[in-house]
């Protein structure tokens, strides 16, 4: 039986709230398909291939970005046709650890990003991301320009 819309959107809900918003890995295996792609800034080098590679890139991601207290990630627009998914939203994280190689700031960075999903069987077969993080972009500039201007 193929999902519906509804059910779609309730996947997408509890990808973005609960592991996105609040770096829940335990719900990727309930949400996420084992051979998942995602194209994401995240891994500015090729798409993240995997369940696996998605929790390990985006948990390094949560762990130096953490939410900041008392700012809920806010879902601005989400909508569904048939098996795709898009989903807006806005979170403000502080930059509290290294990553890439960038030492901690301290900054509250604001993320407004676009996720669409196409949805298999009840799970996520691809997300792509679009993101208007200028703030992190310019933050993680010395390190992602090489990467991405090879």
């Amino acid at each position: 039986m193929t999902p519906t819309e509804e059910q779609n959107l309730a996947i997408a809900r509890i990808f973005i709230e609960q592991f996105l918003g609040k770096g829940d890995m335990a719900v990727a295996a309930d949400v996420l398909d084992e051979n998942v792609q995602a194209i994401t800034g995240l891994k500015p080098d090729g798409p993240i291939n995997g369940r696996e590679a998605y929790t390990q890139v985006f948990s390094a991601f949560f762990d130096a970005f953490p939410p900041l207290p008392g700012f809920e990630m806010m879902i601005e627009d989400m909508f569904a046709a048939g098996d795709r998914v898009v989903v807006r939203f806005q979170s403000v994280q502080k930059h509290a650890k290294e990553f890439f190689g960038i030492p901690a700031t301290n900054r509250d960075i604001t993320f407004i990003e676009t996720h669409v999903m196409r949805l298999r069987g009840g799970k996520i077969v691809e997300n792509v991301v679009s993101a208007t993080n200028l703030e992190f972009e310019m933050l993680m500039a010395p390190v992602l320009t090489p990467l991405i201007l090879k």
